[in-house]
């Protein structure tokens, strides 16, 4: 029976480099990305598209002010100064403004949520799939249970040498083994003549040879 090798490294060894990719996608990438995304402007270039009415929509965060064009098809960002009157001049521009309301997270819930829930997600279905691949090469039996219990096959064989047709020359004292059949064959065809000479039939000894020859 052939031995069953397990593959060099387990699945979930690749779905863990996977999901550590991801990860540092999740942090680093996306939010790069996000952040080419949308252009960068000093303030006097908001305060200048505010009054020319060139701003759609307005966001004024706690650190930062995001803004959109009047087509709404660019976005823009400036740093937030103390100007009291901003109010009054993005309403006079007819810009759609709000102020986001900011609510703390958890740093413990923000971890989980961000990469431990996303790890926990690909490793079960990286697990589920394994066991679907698994089921599907070995037709939905364990590959284990069967070779326990005589459902897989083996290819070994068990030659057993035969006993039949040996010869004068497999067995040990050949030489005196055949003066004695030829004398016996010889009694039998002439008795007379034997007993002419005071002889009797040849007396039976052994065809395997000596102790030493065995």
């Amino acid at each position: 029976m052939q031995e069953v090798k397990s593959p060099k490294k387990p699945f979930l060894y690749y779905c863990l480099i996977v999901a550590t990719i991801m990860v540092l996608l999740n942090s680093l990438v996306f939010p790069n990305v996000l952040k080419h995304s949308v252009k960068e402007v000093d303030y006097n270039t908001f305060m200048k598209m505010t009054e020319n009415k060139e701003i759609g929509k307005v966001n004024i965060d706690s650190g930062e002010i995001i803004f959109t064009d009047k087509s709404e098809e660019k976005m823009y960002k400036t740093g937030v100064m103390d100007d009291p009157g901003l109010v009054d001049r993005l309403y006079d521009s007819g810009a759609d403004f709000s102020s986001k309301i900011t609510e703390e997270m958890s740093p413990i819930l923000y971890f989980l949520l961000s990469y431990i829930l996303p790890i926990a997600i690909f490793i079960m279905l990286g697990r589920w799939l394994s066991k679907k691949m698994m089921s599907k090469m070995n037709g939905g039996a364990n590959p284990m249970n069967s070779m326990m219990f005589g459902g897989g096959k083996s290819n070994a064989k068990i030659y057993v040498k035969s006993s039949n047709g040996i010869k004068f020359s497999d067995v040990a004292g050949e030489d005196e083994a055949k003066e004695l059949l030829s004398e016996i064959v010889d009694y039998l065809h002439d008795p007379d003549k034997y007993r002419e000479m005071g002889a009797a039939m040849p007396k039976r000894r052994s065809a395997c040879g000596t102790s030493g020859n065995r």
